[in-house]
C-alpha cells in the first residue's frame, strides 16, 4: 500500500534519460503548461536519445539541458544542490532487450547502479520531496496468452530478460528507500528443508546465549568494531570554505569560523566524525590579491597558521585532508618573478605540508566554473575587463575537477598534484570563445606582461602547471580547451 504524499508546489525538476523518447515529451509539455517549473534535463545522449527531441524546449528560460551520465554521483549530488531540485522524474535507462542479452553488463550499471546514486543523492542532499521512478511492464515477465485479467500493480515480479531484471531490481531499490527503518520480523516455512532430514539441534535460545557468551570471552578476536555500532553511519566530510558544499553537494559537515584555533577545530571534528577533511579556507584578497599586501598578519594567520593548525590536527586523529592549494607560487620566466604576499604564503606554507604524510595538497590555477553569473569565475572575470592579458595558461575547471577531488578523497591518496586541466590556453582564446558561444558582438583588446605591471600592485603568476601526475590518475580527464567547451560553453551556449 503506498503512502499518501503531502501536496507541494514543484519549481525545480531534474528529469533523467530527457532527451529520450518518452521524456523528452514529458519535458517539452511540463515548459510548455507549466512556465513557473524550472527543468532541468539530464542525459549522456547515448544511442537511444538526441537533443533534437528537446527542440522546442531549448529557448524557454526555465529550461537548462546537462550532458551527463546518472552513474556519476559527485555529479549528481551537485546537480542537485546547485539547481535545487525538489522533485525527480527518473526515465533514463538502457531500455532495448535484444541488447541487454548481449551487454548485460551495461544495463546493470545503467538501470541498477544509476538508480542507485539517484536515490543516494536524494538521501544525501535532503531536499527532494518526490521521486518519480518510470519502470516497465516487462517486470512481470510474459503473460499468458489465455488470461483475461491483466496483473495488478502487487504481482509478483518474473522478469525474463536481463534489461527486465534490472528494471525490476531498480524498483527493488526504489521501495526500499520509502522505508528508513528495519524490518521487525522474518518468518520462512522451513518445511521443505525438514522433508530433507534437517533437524533442529540448538533451540534459538540457547544459540543466541553461546553468541553473547562468545563475544564477551573473545573482545579482540575482532579488533574495535565501535564504528559499526553507529545507527545508519555514513562518510562525513569536514569543510572550511562554504563554497566548496555548493560545487560538490555532497554530505558535508561545516568546520567552524574560529578555524585559526586549535581547539575549535578538535571539537568539530569530535562531533562529526568525518571520514576525511577538506581545507579550502584561505585568504586570497577582495578584489584580488593585491589587498594582501597591506593585510598581511591576516594573510598569515589564515593562510599559513589555520592551514598547519588544521593539518596537525588531522594527523593527530589519522585523518586525510584534502588541501585546496593555488598554482600562483612560480614564475611565470626569469624576468617576471612571483612575488606577491599571497604566493609568499601559499608557497610558505605548501613546503610545510610536505611534512605531513597525511595532506594531499592540489594546486588550482585559474579556477573555471560553468556558474556565468559568480563574479570569481575566470571567465567572467575577463568577460568584463575592457583589455586583458594574453598569456598561456594551465587552468583548473571545477566542474570537471572538484569532483575528481572528492575521489582523490575515497581512494586516500596523498602528495602534492598540479590540480589543473593538461594543456595551456591564453586569455585571448576563452574570449575567442566566449564570442563564439555566448556573445557575437563581444570586443576586447589584448595587452602584455609590461602594461600589465603599470596597474598591479603585486605581481601576477602566468605558467604551465605540468599535468601528467594527474592525467595518469585519472585518464579521462580532458585538455584545458576540451573541458572549457563541454563543460562550461555547451551548457551555457546562446541560441
Amino acid at each position: 500500500m503506498s503512502t499518501p504524499m503531502a501536496p507541494y508546489q514543484p519549481k525545480n525538476i531534474l528529469i533523467t534519460g530527457a532527451a529520450g523518447f518518452i521524456a523528452s515529451h514529458v519535458a517539452n509539455r511540463l515548459i510548455k503548461n507549466y512556465p513557473n517549473y524550472k527543468i532541468v534535463a539530464l542525459d549522456k545522449l547515448d544511442y537511444c536519445s538526441s537533443l533534437e527531441n528537446l527542440g522546442p524546449s531549448f529557448s524557454t528560460p526555465n529550461f537548462k539541458f546537462v550532458k551527463a551520465d546518472i552513474a556519476s554521483a559527485d555529479l549528481v549530488n551537485y546537480l542537485l544542490v546547485a539547481e535545487e531540485i525538489d522533485t525527480i522524474m527518473h526515465f533514463a535507462a538502457q531500455t532495448h532487450v535484444d541488447n541487454s542479452f548481449g551487454n548485460s553488463f551495461e544495463f546493470t550499471n545503467n538501470n541498477i547502479y544509476g538508480t542507485h546514486v539517484l536515490l543516494e543523492a536524494c538521501k544525501i542532499t535532503n531536499r527532494v520531496r518526490r521521486f518519480i521512478h518510470v519502470s516497465t511492464d516487462e517486470v512481470y515477465g510474459e503473460t499468458d496468452l489465455e488470461t483475461d485479467i491483466g496483473n495488478p500493480e502487487a504481482s509478483q515480479l518474473l522478469p525474463t530478460n536481463p534489461y527486465s531484471a534490472t528494471k525490476a531490481g531498480a524498483e527493488m531499490l526504489v521501495m526500499a528507500y520509502h522505508r528508513p527503518f528495519n524490518d521487525k520480523r522474518y518468518f520462512l516455512d522451513d518445511q521443505k528443508l525438514k522433508r530433507l532430514g534437517w533437524e533442529e539441534r540448538t533451540s534459538w535460545e540457547e544459540g543466541l546465549k553461546r553468541t553473547l557468551d562468545w563475544y564477551t570471552h573473545n573482545p579482540d578476536w575482532w579488533g574495535d568494531v565501535t564504528a559499526a555500532l553507529y545507527p545508519h553511519p555514513r562518510a562525513s566530510l569536514v569543510v572550511c570554505w562554504g563554497n566548496f558544499a555548493v560545487k560538490v553537494g555532497l554530505n558535508l559537515s561545516m568546520g567552524g569560523q574560529d578555524w585559526e584555533n586549535r581547539s575549535s577545530i578538535v571539537e568539530d571534528v569530535r562531533k562529526v566524525r568525518p571520514s576525511h577533511v577538506f581545507n579550502a579556507a584561505g585568504v586570497t584578497g577582495k578584489p584580488n590579491v593585491d589587498r594582501c599586501e597591506t593585510h598581511k598578519v591576516e594573510t598569515i594567520r589564515t593562510n599559513v597558521v589555520g592551514t598547519l593548525t588544521l593539518a596537525d590536527v588531522c594527523k593527530e586523529q589519522g585523518l586525510i585532508m584534502v588541501n585546496f592549494a593555488t598554482g600562483c607560487i612560480f614564475e611565470y620566466d626569469e624576468k617576471h618573478p612571483q612575488a606577491s604576499f599571497y604566493s609568499k604564503t601559499k608557497a610558505m606554507v605548501e613546503e610545510l605540508m610536505r611534512e605531513y604524510e597525511n595532506v594531499c595538497t592540489l594546486r588550482f590555477q585559474m579556477p573555471i566554473s560553468s556558474d556565468l553569473s559568480q563574479p570569481r569565475n575566470f571567465i567572467t572575470k575577463m568577460a568584463r575587463y575592457d583589455k586583458v592579458l594574453n598569456v598561456p595558461n594551465s587552468m583548473t575547471v571545477l566542474d570537471e575537477l572538484l569532483p575528481i577531488s572528492i575521489e582523490m578523497a575515497k581512494r586516500n591518496l596523498t602528495g602534492t598534484w598540479n590540480f589543473t586541466n593538461p594543456g595551456v590556453i591564453s586569455h585571448h582564446e576563452i574570449l575567442e570563445m566566449y564570442r563564439e558561444y555566448m556573445d557575437p558582438e563581444f570586443k576586447w583588446v589584448n595587452f602584455d606582461l609590461e602594461e600589465q605591471a603599470k596597474v598591479m600592485v603585486a605581481p601576477r603568476s602566468h605558467h604551465e602547471m605540468n599535468s601528467s601526475k594527474l592525467k595518469n590518475e585519472f585518464p579521462n580527464l580532458l585538455g584545458i580547451r576540451e573541458s572549457i567547451i563541454k563543460y562550461v560553453f555547451e551548457p551555457n551556449k546562446k541560441t
